[in-house]
């Protein structure tokens, strides 16, 4: 029930249009407020970072409790950024958690809203997201301090960094716009710098991962009525195979190639074998690998160590409706 859900409540500028977004636990709902402002309203949600075997069994711990948005491992596997929510604000700050140990380092602290992050390939610089009452931007820094090199993206529309090319020349980014949903876009990070499509359609494509040999690329699409992973190569766009089967999305590769690894619609991870030989490309077998609950569906909810033997969850502890979930392993 609505009066159960323990809220907090914000007022924050309206750009240039209001946003809905939910996920299969929490409504996030603008609402027009006094001074041309918007209202937000969330239920508390709490999580907990836990490393995680092939099999299911739970590692250990990696932090403490809070209300985080995604994570992305470093290549080294010596730090993972997440998006944490900064409950006096309203809005999320990038923090650096240490691994292992799990001390936490606050990367961005401005009052903008900051919720997504990538890798250079060296793990020497970042790029994310920025969203602010007029424009929603890219930034690139050092990943050593938040301190902005370049303003790469900067609009109205919505657009969240990806995926980095191992060769550190281009980022996959998806971009949401009223006609298309979300397309995955090309940004080059040298000459130019324009960007360009690289998936859109009517339909909305979304998690786009390079492979570790920048030769190809797993996305999501709702081409067949629900989210599926495919792969094609890149950078000219040829033959797509579809590695899921009944629903995926969030699609990483393991750091040899040989395996991806994406969420089922019934919150399962799942490991498909791949084959990538020249322009050959095929699906092996395709197994499921254990259940977990997660807060937010559309930020990513796992990541995975470069020889495909543990996996980073963000796994949901206390419910919105404040009750804590019992454990699954």
């Amino acid at each position: 029930m609505v009066a159960n859900l323990a809220c907090r409540r914000t007022w924050i500028p309206v750009a240039t249009c209001l946003l809905l977004s939910c996920s299969a636990t929490a409504w996030i709902v603008l609402t027009a407020g006094p001074g041309h402002a918007a209202q937000r309203s969330a239920p508390v949600v709490r999580s907990q970072l836990v490393w995680f075997d092939r099999a299911g069994k739970r590692i250990e711990p990696l932090g403490s409790l809070a209300d985080h948005l995604g994570l992305e491992l470093s290549p080294d596997g010596k730090q993972v950024a997440v998006a944490i929510l900064d409950p006096t604000q309203g809005t999320h700050d990038l923090w650096l958690y240490e691994v292992p140990g799990g001390r936490r380092t606050r990367f961005t602290s401005d009052p903008a809203d900051e919720n997504w992050l990538i890798w250079s390939p060296d793990g020497r610089r970042v790029i994310f997201n920025s969203f602010g009452p007029e424009r929603l931007e890219l930034h690139q820094s050092p990943s050593s301090e938040a301190r902005t090199e370049a303003v790469l993206l900067g609009d109205a529309e919505g657009k969240w960094p990806l995926s980095w090319s191992p060769d550190g020349q281009f980022i996959l980014v998806v971009k949401n716009s009223v006609e298309t949903s979300n397309d995955v876009w090309v940004l080059p990070l040298s000459g130019d710098r324009k960007p360009y499509p690289f998936l859109q359609t009517t339909e909305a494509e979304n998690w786009a991962a390079f492979s570790p040999d920048g030769k190809w690329v797993a996305y999501s699409s709702t081409q067949t009525g629900q989210a599926e992973v495919y792969v094609t190569p890149f950078p000219a766009r040829g033959r797509q195979w579809r590695v899921s089967r009944d629903g995926g999305s969030q699609a990483r590769w393991r750091r040899d190639g040989k395996e991806i690894f994406y969420l089922a619609p019934n919150r399962t991870l799942m490991a498909a074998a791949i084959n990538a030989q020249g322009s050959d490309f095929s699906v092996g077998a395709v197994e499921p690998l254990f259940e977990f609950r997660f807060p937010y569906a559309q930020y990513h909810a796992f990541d995975v160590s470069a020889d495909g033997q543990r996996f980073l969850l963000n796994r949901l502890i206390v419910s919105p409706g404040g009750a804590a979930v019992a454990a699954l392993h």
